[in-house]
């Protein structure tokens, strides 16, 4: 009996070992696929940028912002009265990038429709340092949009979709384009993944 007890306890032990070394340090953002184009307020937001999809990701960890990854507001107490407010990040190997999307002071968002001329938009790149890969927009003539597709207050749901061309703050001239951009948040979503 002692004999078998200790080979099943080093059975149980050995495949407790072998689990748990096993376990890969999985980036769901290596494969990230765009989310669908919903208006559930699914709390989901993408877009491409040079060909790859890019979703914001955060672990929630103790002490960290249990908002890291998407803080998404509309209207009070987190935003102006009937404006925006979105912040998301991505964390991977050590680096961040983010989107940070706001209505510009005078302006408000109460219906659907074309809002681009009442927003303003950063985003930060994963190398970026001081103004090097610090960009700002939309830039007016070009390709940029920002539509809202749905805001329903009695379901607090709002959803849209952009494009953005945003101009280098380093007086590089360098452009870049974050295309197929879409949306759908509760009001005042907050989120980090476990």
């Amino acid at each position: 009996m002692t004999l078998l007890f200790k080979a099943l306890s080093g059975l149980f032990l050995a495949t407790i070992w072998i689990s748990s070394g096993c376990k890969k340090n999985i980036d769901p953002t290596k494969s990230a696929v765009l989310p669908p184009a919903t208006q559930e307020g699914k709390n989901t937001v993408g877009f491409t940028i040079n060909g790859e999809a890019w979703m914001p990701y955060a672990k929630c960890r103790f002490g960290a912002d249990p908002c890291g990854e998407i803080s998404a507001n509309y209207s009070y107490p987190f935003a102006a009265q009937n404006g925006i407010g979105f912040q998301f990040a991505r964390f991977r190997n050590n680096k961040s990038s983010s989107l940070t999307i706001y209505t510009l002071q005078t302006n408000s968002i109460t219906t659907i429709g074309s809002k681009i001329d009442s927003i303003g938009v950063e985003y930060a790149g994963e190398n970026s340092n001081g103004t090097d890969g610090e960009y700002l927009g939309p830039r007016p003539g070009r390709n940029s949009k920002f539509i809202i597709t749905k805001i329903d207050h009695q379901n607090q749901i709002i959803s849209g979709e952009f494009e953005f061309v945003l101009l280098e703050q380093n007086g590089s001239g360098r452009e870049i384009t974050l295309k197929d951009g879409r949306f759908d948040f509760k009001f005042n979503a907050c989120k980090c993944s476990n």
